[in-house]
């Protein structure tokens, strides 16, 4: 298994450094650093007006390299960032980005290393902490391994080739699970501010703040988040139907079957206007369910947020490839489950779901990796269960 990882880390690592320049010019950082000059000139209702936009994005990669029809979707405080970076040359940009989000992944590792070794039981008090076995401590000697899984992991490659703003994503996940060690509202708020990038992880996310019953980082995770949220009404307030609108068409933009949740697996047997609303439907549904598990209080947060991250991704209306990086939030809690005894070993199932994940890459017309990840949540939870059950069974009944 570690010639496997090692053999997919140096793939990505191929794949990223050997990236063509017309391939940096049709990703999407050309959408972002246009929507980016635009900001920056004081344009800013700009961004979502696709005239305006199209125009930029055409001087931006000029002779076609780029479709100017497809939106910017993100909210506009997303586009301060791309601001800094229009200041810079296009390819000196796009290498600097790439820069950022490394760092940006490694100060998301590292802040899921200082945060999942002890992590609030609502079984044992709400406050205090829950220790784990010792083996699960000393997590440092185990990073130069987490560095490289995070390499074979095909979403990298996605998110560094296009030049998303996944890492972002990934941060404020690993913000939320060291929130749960105690309340921090600065840090929460930082969190919601980074989800909130793509809206559809935000309420996944506090909702895991709830079943911890961290109640000044769920305030300050929501405030913060809001205030991204309705950052487009500075251009305007057009601007927040428009970012609304171009969020909702995303899969009009694409072809829907590249969507790695469920809606890539139904979505293209269904009208595309009935597909918008099965999505919102399917994500609606699970974010009940998800409140309902938290308002009955979990007897195990770290179980209850490895599920909440994995159905984030499943159930999200919109998730491409790269937004797969944010499942680095789960399956390191999963890892932490299997080290208390809770689950069987993950890393099987994760290197299945990046093999899927890679074949999908090849264009197929129903997309693997979310039955796979359907089945992972489903089995695993199952085994969860299945362990929890027997360690509350009285010693007696265990020896029966």
């Amino acid at each position: 298994m570690l010639a496997v990882t090692v053999a997919l880390a140096a793939a990505g690592l191929a794949v990223i450094l050997t990236q063509s320049p017309a391939s940096r010019l049709s990703s999407d950082f050309t959408i972002n650093y246009s929507a980016g000059v635009l900001v920056r000139q004081g344009h800013l209702a700009a961004p979502y007006d696709q005239a305006a936009l199209g125009a930029m994005m055409r001087r931006v990669a000029p002779n076609g390299a780029i479709d100017p029809r497809l939106p910017f979707s993100l909210p506009l405080a997303a586009a301060l960032p791309y601001a800094v970076l229009s200041l810079l040359p296009f390819e000196v940009a796009f290498r600097l980005c790439q820069v950022l989000s490394a760092g940006l992944l490694l100060i998301a590792l590292l802040l899921l290393q200082r945060g999942a070794p002890t992590l609030p039981s609502p079984a044992r008090g709400g406050g205090k902490l829950e220790g784990l076995p010792s083996r699960a401590r000393g997590g440092g000697k185990y990073m130069g391994l987490a560095v490289l899984g995070v390499l074979a992991a095909v979403p990298t490659w996605g998110a560094f080739t296009e030049g998303q703003p996944t890492a972002w994503l990934l941060l404020g996940a690993s913000m939320i699970v060291l929130a749960l060690r105690s309340d921090a509202p600065a840090l929460a708020a930082g969190a919601g501010m980074l989800l909130a990038v793509k809206p559809q992880y935000l309420p996944v996310y506090l909702t895991i703040l709830f079943a911890a019953r961290r109640w000044r980082s769920l305030g300050a995770a929501a405030t913060g988040g809001a205030v991204v949220l309705l950052s487009p009404v500075a251009g305007g307030v057009a601007g927040l139907s428009a970012m609304v609108h171009n969020a909702l068409s995303a899969n009009q933009a694409v072809a829907i079957r590249l969507n790695e949740s469920w809606i890539g697996v139904i979505g293209p047997a269904l009208p595309t206007r009935v597909a918008t609303v099965v999505a919102i439907a399917l994500y609606l549904a699970v974010l009940l369910a998800l409140c309902w598990l938290a308002w009955r209080r979990p007897l195990s947060v770290i179980g209850f947020a490895t599920l909440a991250g994995a159905l984030a991704l499943l159930a999200s209306p919109h998730a491409l490839p790269h937004d797969l990086l944010i499942l680095v939030v789960p399956a390191w809690l999963a890892i932490v489950l299997y080290r208390q005894g809770a689950l069987p070993n993950p890393l099987p199932a994760l290197l299945a779901i990046d093999l899927a994940v890679l074949i999908d890459l090849r264009g197929i017309d129903i997309p693997l990796g979310p039955i796979v990840m359907t089945a992972v949540v489903a089995w695993y939870g199952w085994q969860f269960r299945q362990r929890a059950a027997q360690q509350r069974r009285p010693p007696i009944g265990r020896a029966a």
